[in-house]
């Protein structure tokens, strides 16, 4: 009996891990973009029933790094990625939460754009799009052209 329980915790304690070889498991929705110079991405990001409008874009890439054009309801940002840690990603939140918001829920929905390759035969870049969103939010997306 003694060996059945200890086998049975053994078990119990490895299904946690066992999405752990996921890369994608903890983000809501994710999706990979291979796009050529100019070539322009829309999504939509529907949040709390709200349409959002989301375009990217690439423009140059120069000694290792993606210039990139990325708008979001109207705002305009520019990144500059690599494709190395702590440079490839650019994180945009959905939306604000509301000054009455509670503590406990410290982080917004955000989508992260994160350059991994470049495929200079082709002249193609390779950008995945990963949107983590919470329980009190309802996110998901529709690619565009």
């Amino acid at each position: 009996m003694a060996r059945f329980v200890a086998a049975l915790l053994l078990w119990v304690s490895l299904l946690p891990g066992a999405g752990a070889n996921d890369p994608n498991a903890m983000w809501s929705h994710y999706d990979t973009f291979v796009l050529k110079k100019d070539q322009v991405q829309h999504v939509e990001i529907h949040a709390n029933h709200k349409t959002h409008r989301l375009a990217f874009r690439w423009t140059l890439f120069v000694n290792g790094g993606l210039v990139m054009h990325v708008t979001y309801d109207g705002h305009r940002f520019q990144p500059l990625l690599y494709a190395d840690y702590k440079r490839d990603a650019f994180r945009l939140d959905l939306f604000s939460r509301p000054n009455d918001a509670s503590p406990l829920q410290y982080e917004t929905p955000y989508a992260l754009l994160i350059f991994k390759r470049f495929d200079a035969a082709k002249k193609r870049a390779e950008i995945e799009m990963k949107i983590k969103s919470d329980e009190a939010s309802e996110v998901y997306y529709v690619k565009g052209k």
